[in-house]
């Protein structure tokens, strides 16, 4: 039998995949590598039935149940799942660049399921609904998505891929679920500065005590316009008695404000019921007369001390990296990534197409398809038959990818089926060349 080159795409594929193999029997490790294939080939997933009937048949002799046996029923664990991939994304990461900045997003999203048969089928409250209807019975996830430096063409732009996601069950908040995340995330993180960015709906509770309890982890979220915010506390005046941990209330419509862009922005060193100690805050409006569209950001960390905005040359947003008062809304405007993540997984990878019952089942697919997205977008930067795709659309790369898989796959079995051996050199031959060079018919 002629086998795929070693240079060919599969086998890059199965290269990349055994970091997980730890984590997997051998014959798991098997079906969790067809499913990986699978994914990236087939262009929209309709069902774990619809990948093995239109590809993972046609070369495997694995049966349809194994697969949904290894989904709901095999030993393995999605957070060490997390681990590898927190691993092949930092390795990306160049040696002169530990000290720079990584960014955590985190945030959850819905995914509408019709029938009341699925494990944590809820009704869920939905504020971006645009049906009429404020609510929709189906499934919520937590995610948490790593943004990493990496260079190219001489300036560092931020790469976004997804860990993980964690099913909600009502079991836990999805602020518990939230700091299980980082917490999964943060031994691997030591020795880098790290910057959580979230919505307003997770500056709160456990992810605050979370993020306290990390000596390398700072935040920058968003909080309620309403947010109490006070003075810094005054110089003890030498009486008796506890000094102030406050100084007094502040009003943000006293702030001095100046134009940016659209927007009038204010920066300031405050303090909060929610830390301690002080923290900034960052305060945009687009009317400083009625205060409409004011948005509030909360930053933990002195917006000058940030690495990456004061040791590399960032690509430009629509902020100014080199101005104090902007870089919090600099480093917040990298969370919106995780929303991209979001769209692109359930437009172009099928996100809600999965048709498990069992949370189990439906945690690990969605995983699954978190770890083919970050092998397309990783791909490009680990091998260089790639390299022109860096940066490029997921859905792009993934299209060239799924082409070169299935013409593998294609030639793989029609050469081991040959039994002549009169042809067997040539055909080798024609089929390396057609894998080299992608011109030969």
């Amino acid at each position: 039998m002629i086998n795929i080159p070693n240079n060919s795409t599969n086998q890059t594929l199965k290269q990349y995949l055994l970091q997980y193999g730890s984590i997997f029997t051998k014959p798991s490790f098997k079906i969790f590598h067809w499913l990986i294939l699978a994914i990236i080939s087939i262009e929209e997933i309709r069902s774990i039935k619809f990948l093995y009937d239109n590809l993972i048949s046609k070369y495997s002799d694995r049966a349809l149940n194994s697969f949904y046996y290894f989904l709901s029923y095999t030993n393995f664990s999605i957070e060490k799942l997390m681990i590898c991939t927190l691993r092949i994304v930092l390795d990306l990461i160049n040696v002169s660049q530990r000290d720079t900045t990584i960014f955590l997003s985190i945030d959850d999203t819905l995914q509408a399921k019709y029938g009341n048969k699925f494990d944590c089928h809820y009704k869920l409250f939905d504020h971006t609904s645009r049906t009429g209807s404020s609510y929709l019975k189906g499934h919520c996830f937590v995610s948490l998505v790593i943004n990493i430096p990496l260079k190219y063409k001489g300036k560092i732009r931020y790469l976004s891929l997804p860990v993980g996601y964690k099913l909600y069950d009502k079991s836990k908040s999805k602020l518990e679920l939230a700091s299980e995340l980082i917490d999964i995330t943060m031994p691997l993180l030591k020795g880098y500065q790290v910057i959580l960015l979230c919505d307003s709906w997770y500056t709160k509770a456990s992810v605050l005590k979370t993020v306290s309890s990390y000596d390398n982890l700072d935040l920058i979220g968003a909080v309620r316009k309403d947010t109490a915010i006070f003075d810094l506390p005054p110089q003890h005046n030498g009486k008796r008695g506890r000094p102030r941990i406050r100084g007094n209330k502040l009003d943000i419509h006293t702030f001095s404000y100046e134009k940016v862009n659209e927007y009038f922005m204010s920066t300031r060193k405050v303090m909060t019921r929610l830390f301690k100690v002080p923290v900034y805050i960052t305060v945009t409006t687009k009317d400083i007369d009625n205060f409409s569209s004011t948005r509030l950001l909360i930053c933990t960390i002195n917006p000058d001390e940030i690495n990456i905005f004061k040791s590399c040359d960032v690509e430009k947003t629509k902020y100014d990296n080199t101005d104090f008062k902007q870089l919090p809304l600099c480093a917040y405007n990298i969370r919106w990534n995780i929303e991209v993540i979001f769209y692109q997984h359930k437009f172009f990878w099928s996100f809600g197409n999965y048709m498990m019952r069992n949370k189990k089942a439906i945690e690990r697919y969605v995983n699954l398809l978190a770890i083919s997205y970050t092998f397309v977008l990783v791909l490009p930067f680990i091998d260089q038959k790639f390299d022109k795709y860096k940066f490029k659309s997921p859905q792009v790369i993934k299209r060239v990818v799924a082409d070169k898989l299935t013409k593998e796959l294609i030639f793989d079995s029609f050469v081991s089926s040959l039994e002549s051996n009169k042809i067997y050199s040539k055909v080798q031959k024609a089929i390396n060349s057609f894998l080299r060079d992608d011109k030969v018919a």
